[in-house]
């Protein structure tokens, strides 16, 4: 459901009275929350933001957002309540869950279903191998190596059903998966780790004895095939490791699950408001002479925080704002410009800025930087605010299809695997020396019955060798082109065909007023709010975010006012170091006045 980019339609803060109809009606769909559950989870002095939107095949939905993190969604259709995975990190208890494999949770990130092979169930086969629930019952998905949800959907069929199908057909249909747009709306965290389920496997339940990923998981639906159509198991298996990174766990809320607790063996976070106040200033005055130096200001407070503040932070602690007295970094960063060490403004409004910095202040003329207290070092500033931004990894790819699926699975690999050039021709030239095909000097192979299927068309009829260059040749142009991204901290994702590049466009609006329009930059990992406030700061002109006119839906533009296509093909280029050709229309730019 949020596997593309929705629209949002409004944003609106929930009066008193709206607030317990929302606690009536999740107390309803959820009675194991206690009332002081919901206090923890929407505290009094927290608002609570109604955010309504459409999502990309058109439903209507509503998402309830506290601290920054949506906790809830409704599909205004249905009048069913869902928990985000944010709120399934703090409550893992929350939701009847069924366990499957951690690789498998990348697929359903590409918008497939999982299948009732997936699912992982204790012990033999009985009626309550699955639980006791109708069809349509909301359920959670964690993997083998963490009990945390990270995936929510409701039940394809009733526990009797799946149990009567014989682990054939389809299990549950995914809404919301951990990496989805939905989950980039919050903090973008990562899970916490709380250890495996209390799950035992048996041999004939382990899902390496699968030969097709496809029985594991639906692709049905997965947005005719425009993101993802299949995804190789090794490939998806690799890009899920972050899913069990030492990140630090937000252990607010920790206390609504016995089993929520960090492990032990974890080093002690410094605990109670003054140390945390002592830290939050530490590193605060540790970030202006580190990698503060060559900060341009403005600078967004969230973004000083998390690219200065954290990494500044001494090795065995870490930074939680809600820990210390002033609970918001609002509040710190406000206390900081009263103290006059900083300047903090308001533009636009809701969004605070650093504007200013009091270098011959006397707390940071004073502050000596301990060097062996942090292992990981800062990196230096470059210009803006998207310094940190890491290309994504762009590789033209070849899938496993059509005439070479056969020759492929007797090489260990599958429909839908994807392969590079280079490895493509160290496959093609390990099969036939291993088969010994090729004769000593003759340049030449013997095509096998496999070989021949995978390069000779049949109108062709029978060959019975071919030249090196043209078995290569002729077993990648039978191969599906595609284009692998990787984006750092991200799971891989295969896109079918040539990969769109960001286009620049001008055009014109009422009072022949030109205006800049720039697509598909999220497809490259950017993140088109900050890239559209970066823009609004460089040229000093208005900009926003939202759904693009004829256009497919789900695609969102970066509007400027203007002609800015040199201030962003430049941003592009130089900043986020995205190859030329992977962005159109630069010689757009409107000419520089002599």
């Amino acid at each position: 459901m949020f596997i593309k980019p929705f629209r949002i339609k409004s944003q609106t803060q929930l009066k008193g009275s709206e607030r317990k109809k929302l606690r009536a009606e999740l107390f309803q769909a959820y009675p194991s929350l206690t009332s002081n559950d919901l206090s923890k989870l929407m505290p009094n002095k927290e608002d609570v933001t109604l955010v309504r939107m459409y999502c990309y095949k058109g439903e209507s939905v509503n998402v309830y957002q506290v601290q920054k993190d949506p906790l809830f969604f409704m599909v205004e259709k249905e009048k069913e309540i869902y928990p985000t995975v944010y709120l399934l990190w703090k409550c893992p208890d929350l939701m009847h869950t069924f366990t499957t494999h951690a690789h498998v949770i990348a697929i359903l990130a590409g918008g497939a279903d999982l299948m009732l092979p997936g699912i992982i169930t204790k012990g033999e086969m009985n009626p309550h191998s699955y639980g006791k629930f109708e069809k349509g019952f909301p359920v959670a998905v964690n993997t083998t190596e963490n009990k945390v949800p990270v995936a929510i959907g409701i039940t394809a069929h009733s526990s009797m059903d799946m149990f009567m199908s014989g682990r054939h057909g389809k299990g549950v249909s995914i809404l919301h998966v951990y990496g989805d747009q939905l989950w980039e709306m919050g903090t973008r965290s990562p899970p916490p780790k709380f250890g495996p389920p209390d799950i035992m496997l048996s041999g004939e339940d382990s899902l390496e004895k699968e030969d097709n990923i496809e029985e594991v998981v639906d692709f049905s639906e997965t947005h005719e095939g425009e993101i993802i159509d299949e995804i190789s198991r090794d490939q998806v298996t690799n890009a899920l490791q972050e899913l069990d990174l030492d990140d630090q766990t937000p252990d607010s809320l920790s206390s609504l699950s016995p089993e929520a607790s960090p492990p032990q063996e974890e080093t002690t976070q410094p605990t109670g408001p003054e140390v945390m106040d002592k830290l939050l200033l530490h590193c605060f005055l540790k970030a202006w002479k580190t990698s503060g130096k060559k900060v341009e200001v403005p600078i967004l407070t969230s973004n000083f925080y998390r690219l200065h503040m954290i990494p500044a932070c001494p090795d065995g602690a870490s930074l939680d704002i809600k820990k210390s007295s002033y609970k918001k970094l609002s509040k710190f960063l406000n206390a900081m410009a009263k103290n006059e060490l900083i300047q903090v403004k308001e533009f636009p409004k809701g969004i605070e800025n650093i504007t200013a910095v009091n270098w011959a202040h006397e707390d940071i003329k004073s502050f000596i930087v301990d060097k062996e207290e942090t292992s990981i070092k800062p990196e230096v500033n470059k210009k803006d605010n998207s310094r940190t931004f890491i290309p994504p990894l762009i590789e033209e790819v070849n899938q496993v299809s059509g005439e070479t699926v056969q020759f492929f699975k007797a090489n260990g690999l599958s429909k839908g695997d994807v392969l590079s050039t280079a490895e493509v021709r160290s496959i093609v030239t390990e099969y036939i020396r291993s088969k010994g095909l090729q004769k000593e000097g003759q340049k030449t192979v013997n095509l096998d019955p496999l070989l021949h299927e995978a390069v000779v068309n049949r109108k062709e009829g029978y060959k019975e060798t071919l030249r090196w260059d043209e078995i290569f040749s002729r077993v990648l142009g039978k191969m599906a082109p595609a284009v692998r991204i990787t984006r750092h901290g991200s799971v891989p994702v295969i896109r079918k065909g040539k990969l769109e590049p960001i286009d620049l466009a001008v055009a014109k609006r009422s009072g022949n007023k030109k205006v800049t329009l720039v697509y598909n930059a999220s497809i490259y990992g950017i993140d088109e709010a900050e890239f559209a406030h970066q823009i609004q700061v460089g040229v000093a002109a208005s900009t926003s975010v939202g759904p693009a006119e004829h256009k497919p839906q789900g695609t969102t533009q970066v509007l400027i006012q203007g002609n800015q296509v040199a201030f962003v093909g430049k941003l592009l280029l130089e900043t986020y170091h995205l190859p030329r050709k992977y962005i159109r229309g630069l010689e757009l730019a409107g000419k520089s006045k002599k």
